[in-house]
């Protein structure tokens, strides 16, 4: 009896977040890594002060940028940058 077909994979829906503010090198290669794998995401400019980044703090307890969030299956993942071998895993991509 022969072998049955692979099935596809089962497309899994995401949000993506990059959190980010215009002049951050990091974020630019946060940006570029998301873009190179084909990642969507929305692209979220904050404050240039620090204290004022309540949207990052509450979602990474942070204040500091890159951030990226996936939104996936109901879960939440937090990422401070795209190096994060967890990001790569979540989103089956190599680094």
């Amino acid at each position: 009896m022969p072998a049955p077909p692979d099935e596809p994979p089962i497309a899994r829906t995401y949000h993506g977040t990059l959190y980010s503010v215009p002049w951050c090198g990091w974020c630019h290669r946060a940006s570029a890594w998301l873009d190179h794998h084909g990642i969507d995401y929305e692209e979220i400019r904050v404050a240039d002060s620090q204290p004022m980044r309540s949207g990052v703090i509450e979602v990474s307890s942070q204040m500091e940028v890159p951030v990226i969030v996936v939104e996936l299956d109901g879960a939440r993942h937090t990422f401070l940058d795209e190096t994060d071998q967890g990001l790569h895993e979540l989103m089956g991509v190599e680094a």
